[in-house]
């Protein structure tokens, strides 16, 4: 891919300078913490990220460390002005649920990968309850094969008990991201389904380090406000 320099990418790169420190410090009352399997590509690359919550991609943005155009479903413009103005100036990208192909989307996002920047995708296509409840989709794979990029799985685990999908309210849950190392497009060019082979590449290491994260971080546990109190709850 010829990449080029581009202004809204060294503007998105201010806008994230910017908000990524307190968003970091925000980030600690879940508590939040992240862990890299590698060092990150130089230049674009595609970030697949599961999706439990809507603070996937803040808490994924803040393990990345560099800004992310993620795409979002169209469907969410319009329904919150503060949601509208996040989408306004982090450029996210509208992208249809179904029934119409994305081609607009996958322009843009091929142009910001062009310009050096960095794409997020959730290869889910929605919020989900649990991981694993639908098969990924191969929009992440086919764009980076389609750029000669590499792709970068992320592993999100938590968020679904700090703002599950039934509710927009926050709780104190412990947060956890790991960023895999990146999957190179080139050693699934050969095969008979590529965008296939890559999507099960990232299926597997998203499925590894959610796993592990799984095992590794539980949920508090709410006391009861009897508990809290000191009192013992009285008998029904």
């Amino acid at each position: 891919m010829t990449v080029t320099t581009a202004r809204p990418v060294l503007r998105d790169r201010a806008l994230w300078a910017v908000c990524r420190p307190p968003a970091r410090a925000a980030a600690v009352w879940f508590p939040y913490s992240s862990e890299r399997r590698a060092p990150l590509p130089d230049g674009p690359w595609v970030a697949a990220v599961n999706h439990l919550s809507h603070l996937d991609p803040v808490m994924a943005g803040l393990a990345l460390r560099r800004p992310v155009r993620f795409l979002a479903l169209d469907e969410l413009w319009g329904n919150a002005a503060v949601l509208d103005v996040v989408f306004r100036a982090f450029r996210a990208i509208p992208m249809p649920r179904e029934g119409r192909y994305p081609v607009g989307a996958l322009r843009e996002a091929l142009r910001h990968l062009a310009s050096g920047g960095v794409i997020g995708m959730f290869p889910e296509g929605r919020r989900v309850r649990c991981w694993g409840d639908v098969p990924l989709e191969r929009g992440a794979a086919w764009l980076a094969l389609r750029a000669g990029v590499p792709i970068v799985p992320v592993a999100v685990w938590g968020t679904q008990y700090a703002m599950p999908i039934e509710r927009l309210r926050l709780r104190r849950a412990p947060i956890r991201v790991v960023v895999g190392s990146a999957v190179a497009p080139e050693g699934f060019a050969g095969r008979d389904d590529p965008v296939g082979a890559l999507t099960e590449a990232v299926r597997e290491v998203l499925d590894r380090e959610i796993s592990r994260s799984a095992a590794a971080v539980r949920p508090r546990r709410r006391r009861s406000r009897s508990k809290i109190r000191g009192k013992t709850p009285r008998p029904m």
